[in-house]
């Protein structure tokens, strides 16, 4: 999951609208109109309890220091595994 997470490549709304798949559901179960990488990251209320370990990181949750720094990805790694997103 961390490896489709960085890629780009996870099972969201916004990789199905890239692969053209829009039948498997672009919407986040929040309610959000596509859920994308961001929004699991960053945003979706879903996932606001396990993001205290991305925010030691990143305070500011910027995907660019969370997937592309080495602790970033031990970050994204945890929350990922405690969270279940993806």
């Amino acid at each position: 999951r961390l490896t489709q997470c960085r890629s780009g490549h996870a099972h969201t709304g916004e990789y199905y609208r890239m692969i053209n798949k829009p039948d498997r559901g672009l919407a986040c179960c929040c309610g959000a109109a596509v859920q994308t990488r961001d929004h699991v990251l960053a945003s979706c209320p879903q996932y606001e309890r396990y993001r205290s370990v991305l925010r030691a990181v990143s305070p500011e949750l910027s995907t660019t220091r969370l997937l592309g720094t080495r602790e970033g990805i031990r970050a994204t790694s945890i929350f990922l595994r405690r969270s279940g997103a993806f």
